[in-house]
């Protein structure tokens, strides 16, 4: 061999070496791209006193405070102030007052109990509003598919 022969094997071979190195790296490339584009489509489900809910359709979850009055009447408590409510509670001794989630054209009772005195109702409605902190955190995330109430 020549060494014009030699030098020329020798840059074929380091053309071929950067042309390799090249479409590896764009290679690695295009494969990291694809890892990171992932959708989450499953099933979102509540769980609550052996019942479970299914809330991957559900367009609006939002809450309510009822109470049953001594004519049999429903006085929605949500809407009343502190005074309004002791106006309620003293009218209507020992009030069932009911807590519920509302999931657009259904609803689930969350707590219904008989209520005293206003501490007894705003305890049941700190309860209701964290529950509804629970599952608003819950349907951001999309990767978790239950909630344990």
């Amino acid at each position: 061999m020549t060494a014009d022969t030699r030098g020329a094997m020798r840059t074929a071979l380091t053309s071929s070496r950067y042309i390799f190195v090249f479409l590896l790296a764009v290679g690695m490339i295009a494969l990291a791209g694809c890892g990171s584009t992932k959708v989450y489509t499953a099933e979102k489900t509540m769980i609550y006193k052996d019942s479970m809910y299914n809330l991957s359709s559900v367009q609006q979850v939002g809450s309510r405070i009822d109470g049953k009055a001594a004519d049999g009447t429903t006085v929605n408590l949500r809407a009343l102030d502190k005074k309004g409510v002791e106006a309620q509670l003293k009218a209507n001794p020992g009030m069932v007052v009911t807590t519920l989630i509302t999931m657009d054209d259904g609803e689930m009772v969350y707590e219904r109990k008989q209520v005293k005195k206003y501490s007894d109702y705003s305890k049941m409605a700190s309860r209701l509003d964290g529950a509804m902190k629970d599952i608003s955190k819950f349907m951001a995330d999309g990767k978790k598919t239950q909630l344990k109430l």
